[in-house]
């Protein structure tokens, strides 16, 4: 597991963490690439949306099973529903989870009291 303040700094640390992790289970370029995409989208909301409020660390773990690499990611803040589920087309924001179903296998999405927790499945067999 990797702790991270909520700091765009700390993308880079947490993409070498992907990166090793990806690498060690067989993923290809391509696999380890989505990957570290999928992560930093999902760390980036955590950071703007769950993790900022009293600098609260976003958690990033991987764990293998036989059907990919599962990358999960956890802050302390609550998910909300947008009204509209669709970004316009000049909104510069909104289109984070839309980007991760599109580029993982299966993505599950928990929010509780103590947080919220997004799990996404890459790489594997189909």
């Amino acid at each position: 597991m990797l702790e991270l303040r909520p700091d765009p700094a700390e993308l880079s640390r947490m993409r070498q963490f992907i990166r090793r992790r990806a690498v060690e289970h067989g993923l290809d370029a391509a696999e380890a690439f989505q990957a570290q995409l999928v992560a930093t989208e999902a760390v980036t909301n955590a950071m703007r949306h769950g993790g900022g409020v009293g600098g609260k660390p976003i958690s990033v773990t991987c764990i293998w099973r036989t059907d990919g690499l599962t990358i999960e990611v956890g802050d302390r803040g609550r998910f909300q529903r947008r009204e509209n589920a669709e970004p316009d087309s000049e909104a510069t924001s909104g289109r984070g989870l839309g980007l991760i179903e599109r580029l993982t296998r299966r993505f599950e999405l928990e929010t509780s009291a103590s947080g919220t927790k997004l799990r996404m499945l890459v790489g594997g067999a189909v």
